[in-house]
């Protein structure tokens, strides 16, 4: 395996690109690309500036943040290098993004993608981040009822009929964010491991209010 050094982004660019505005890093599935995700763009308010990030582990035709060796147990050493490089890729924001500031960063993801996310907004000292979307994902092995998690605002998609990640696997993870009061809005959809129409505008509120 050659070992990736920097990591492949697509981005949308705000209209308001000489006034500060708001960005969406968004990070796509297991087997998919940064082409995936930026196929929501037209739902997005255009003053917000869109990244999608490609995942460093080549996975068939498209990519992967980490290997599994079942549904929760990803493998923790290609999770650590991805982990790695997308703080060293946010380590670079000012200088790619000069007009956002730092609060107004949301990173959000789909499946593994929000799996990512939801470490790098929870578990990760990075002040980049404002705050996390979560599109059909899961906590693995979430960590003890006394580890120090990051209190950001986190929303929160899923399926009823997801057959890839149950939906009972989104309700646990509803319940330990809320023992630890962290503010999740989450939301429940007729829908299988996808995003819908619905969804995004839901997002499109949440973004609304989290970022004045």
């Amino acid at each position: 395996m050659n070992r990736v050094t920097d990591l492949h982004f697509l981005s949308s660019p705000s209209v308001l690109q000489d006034e500060e505005h708001p960005l969406l890093v968004l990070l796509h599935g297991f087997g998919s690309d940064e082409r995936d995700l930026m196929a929501i763009r037209p739902y997005i308010d255009p003053k917000w500036a869109v990244v999608t990030i490609r995942a460093p582990f080549r996975e068939g035709s498209g990519f992967r943040w980490y290997a599994l060796k079942s549904l929760q147990s990803p493998d923790f050493d290609e999770m650590a290098q991805a982990l790695a490089l997308l703080k060293k890729w946010f380590g670079g924001l000012a200088l790619r993004f000069p007009h956002v500031p730092p609060h107004q960063v949301i990173v959000g993801g789909f499946s593994q993608g929000a799996v990512m996310a939801l470490h790098l907004g929870l578990y990760e000292p990075l002040r980049e981040i404002g705050g996390v979307s979560v599109l059909s994902g899961y906590l693995p092995n979430p960590p003890s009822p006394n580890a120090a998690w990051r209190r950001l605002p986190i929303f929160w998609g899923h399926g009823l009929d997801d057959q890839i990640l149950p939906y009972a696997l989104a309700q646990t993870a509803h319940d330990i964010l809320s023992r630890h009061n962290i503010a999740i809005t989450f939301r429940s959809y007729t829908m299988g491991h996808e995003v819908i129409e619905e969804e995004l505008h839901d997002l499109m509120d949440w973004l609304d209010g989290v970022v004045k």
